[in-house]
């Protein structure tokens, strides 16, 4: 018996290896295709490719970093600088922005971040980007080539990592554009969105476990994506081991979790807080269905501590800057493609003026698109002046001007039976049928675990503009429980379209840093936040409100047990009941912008 143990151990080992040399020889082969494919794609652009520089640290780590220069350049150039996590040959936003700035006469230096690809190093979300990012942008300005003016540019994690690097105030760093970039946000004005891993307390899961389990690998040896089987994942408990069931290696994914409401771990991680002051010249780009929210509340920071720019917010996806124009859609809601404008010629012009001394390009300090009448507005600040805040109470199933008597509507959620996500900022699913962006609701208002409260017709449109939140009084018989909400536009015909969602972990409800459990059946305020908008309900919509206890994939499931979130396998069901009226007026506040 020791013997066939013995054999069964070693074939077992050698299957084992057998595997991770395929998967290595995986990697190496689609490495070694993206290299050529960039190479053919480098050399149709007519540029000139450096030999790859390993760019030293302060702390000794050397960072991987190319440098293309345009076709016959002559003297010193500005740059534009792209650190990224995602493999310098083998992203193509890489590829895009050096077709936009090459023959505008820039240099374009691309680096991969420490601990990924070529780079040296251990990598994490962000420690150590804002000091990698300034002694780059030393070397950068050491160069023969370079004139020592740089520019940053780039979406998601690409955009993070510049608001990082513009709170070193780095003489060198004339200009950034950050796009997509509202992850970068930490405890600013209490945010605790964290690479955009939370909202309201909860992990986003699906876009959380579809990052981690995708491109999670700390050091350049993991670097592959392993097979990853999503519904299986998503439905992973605890929570907490769903990206370790396809990933044998570490990722922070464990530790974002484990450290949420842990505030020294935070300062300690790059994210952007209170104390962050800039200077840099920026252009901050969004869409209303990913993180505007945040990167209005970015901007506004930076404009108070010193920097001069732009916060332009488009109505369209996560980095899908100017799609929603040419789909003349976003989700079910249609968008005017004659509104759409040349986004790469405002970046150039945007560079030009702060790194060669060209004209500046006529800008507010908030640019952002009104949809439901098709046009841009601006405004000296976010949100506009002249908003006003208009409240709508819970009443029954009914949204009324005027508080109501006193009543309640209660509903069961059961987290292994969750109220399904149709639409909002929901990612990374692997299903190509999970579509994101504000569509329509009906699917699933039929549930008995979904409060459904709408108002009367409207007799003149109603321009929502600013931030919308839900304040509601609530009891349940569990010690913790999750609300989302949801405003819906409602039209003659019934379709019922997402304006904006929110979530809330009820531990929470007093702030992130003072998580504490309920007593069952007391009654607390909590205040739901629905991100930000600007969208006109036209006369003869109505608006309606959902309030339920889960939506599935996009935000994990609380399993109601009151201990730590993401360990619980053990699930109960919860009554959540709403109080409204009387001493307890459960409302929606919305930021209402007049005529004119």
């Amino acid at each position: 018996m020791r013997v066939l143990l013995l054999v069964v151990l070693v074939i077992a080992a050698l299957a084992a290896v057998a595997f991770w040399q395929r998967d290595r020889i995986e990697t190496l082969l689609r490495a070694q295709k993206a290299e050529w494919e960039h190479g053919r794609a480098v050399s149709a652009m007519g540029a000139e490719r450096l030999d790859e520089a390993m760019v030293p640290m302060p702390d000794g780590v050397r960072l991987a970093t190319d440098v293309y220069l345009p076709e016959g350049a002559e003297g010193p150039l500005p740059a534009i600088l792209m650190r990224l996590p995602y493999g310098k040959t083998r992203f193509g936003e890489v590829r895009k922005w050096m077709r936009t700035f090459l023959p505008e006469g820039y240099a374009v230096v691309v680096q991969d971040m420490r601990g990924r690809y070529a780079s040296e190093g251990v990598w994490a979300p962000y420690p150590d980007e804002a000091a990698d990012g300034a002694a780059t942008l030393d070397w950068i300005a050491a160069q023969g080539w370079s004139d020592g003016k740089v520019g940053t540019i780039g979406c998601s994690a690409l955009g993070e990592t510049q608001l990082m690097l513009g709170s070193e105030r780095h003489p060198a760093h004339g200009a950034m554009i950050p796009m997509g970039a509202g992850g970068a946000i930490g405890t600013l004005d209490g945010a605790y969105g964290f690479f955009g891993f939370f909202e309201g307390g909860i992990l986003n899961l699906a876009s959380g476990f579809g990052w981690f389990v995708a491109a999670g690998g700390k050091t350049p040896d993991r670097m592959g994506k392993p097979p990853v089987d999503y519904p299986r994942g998503l439905n992973t408990l605890p929570v907490q081991d769903a990206v370790a069931t396809f990933r044998e290696d570490p990722t922070d994914y464990t530790a974002f979790l484990d450290h949420f409401d842990d505030p020294a771990y935070w300062a300690a991680s790059g994210f952007i807080d209170a104390d962050d002051r800039f200077g840099t010249p920026f252009l901050i780009v969004d869409n209303w269905y990913d993180g505007a929210r945040e990167s209005l509340r970015l901007a506004a920071r930076m404009r108070e501590t010193g920097a001069e720019g732009t916060a332009l917010i488009l109505p369209g996806l996560h980095c899908d800057i100017g799609g929603a124009f040419v789909d003349g859609a976003v989700g079910d809601m249609p968008v005017d493609p004659a509104q759409g404008q040349d986004f790469d010629a405002l970046f150039v012009g945007f560079m030009d003026h702060h790194l060669k001394g060209a004209p500046a390009p006529e800008l507010p300090p908030v640019r952002y698109y009104l949809m439901g009448e098709d046009r841009w507005m601006d405004a000296e600040s976010w949100p506009p002046a002249a908003a006003v805040t208009e409240t709508f109470y819970l009443d029954g199933e009914s949204l009324n001007r005027e508080p109501p008597a006193q009543g309640r509507e209660s509903f069961t959620s059961d987290p292994m039976d969750p109220v399904p996500t149709i639409g909002g900022t929901i990612c990374c699913t692997g299903d190509p049928d999970q579509r994101a962006g504000p569509l329509d609701q009906r699917p699933i208002e039929g549930r008995e675990d979904l409060l459904v409260l709408t108002g009367s017709e409207l007799t003149e449109p109603l321009r929502i503009v600013g931030p919308m939140r839900a304040r509601l009084h609530v009891s349940t018989d569990v010690p913790d429980t999750d609300l989302v909400a949801r405003l819906t536009d409602v039209a003659p015909d019934g379709t019922s379209l997402m304006i904006q969602e929110g979530a809330l972990r009820l531990r929470y409800r007093d702030g992130y840093a003072t998580p504490e459990l309920m007593e069952p059946g007391t009654v607390y305020e909590a205040t739901v936040d629905l991100r930000d908008i600007a969208y006109t309900v036209p006369a003869g919509h109505r608006l309606r409100l959902h309030v339920a206890g889960s939506s599935f994939p996009r935000l994990a499931r609380n399993l109601n047990g009151g201990g730590d979130p993401y360990a619980e396998t053990e699930a109960q069901a919860a009554q959540i009941t709403i109080h409204t009226g009387g001493d307890t007026p459960s409302r929606v506040e919305l930021s209402i912008l007049p005529d004119g």
